[in-house]
């Protein structure tokens, strides 16, 4: 019992530590830099890749920073897909001190951070219950 409340409490904790940098990284927005894309290629993978993108369709984007090019691999995005087919200038944020980490990316790498709060709290929940219970 006790390394299940040690289990949930690190969980909780966790979840919440990453939920904190995702709201500071959406709030400094602003020291993100727009790049123009130089080229994007639509990629499904299922093995390969960051992990929060395994099994969907994704864009390979090559793009130009500091006169060094680089690439990233980003969720499938139809207007940014559409903008670069049509010919379009399309561009990307990017991390300024890493180049490789897309502003999109970073949103979508806490995406279940809220799912894991709530489901540490319910877990929190049953084992009070479960203790009450016990010495009841």
């Amino acid at each position: 019992m006790i390394w299940l409340s040690i289990l949930v409490s690190s969980l909780f904790f966790t979840a919440t530590f990453i939920m904190f940098q995702s709201k500071k990284k959406l709030l400094n927005k602003r020291i993100w830099r727009q790049v123009q894309v130089d080229n994007l290629v639509k990629v499904k993978q299922h093995k390969a890749g960051p992990l929060e993108m395994l099994g969907e369709s994704s864009l390979l984007v090559e793009f130009t920073f500091n006169e060094i090019s680089y690439c990233c691999q980003t969720a499938f995005r139809p207007d940014l897909y559409a903008s670069f087919k049509a010919q379009q200038a399309t561009f990307i944020l990017i991390d300024p001190e890493n180049p490789k980490q897309c502003y999109y990316n970073a949103c979508q790498q806490t995406r279940y951070v809220k799912l894991w709060v709530s489901l540490s709290l319910c877990l929190c929940a049953c084992l009070i219950l479960i203790a009450v219970f016990k010495h009841t």
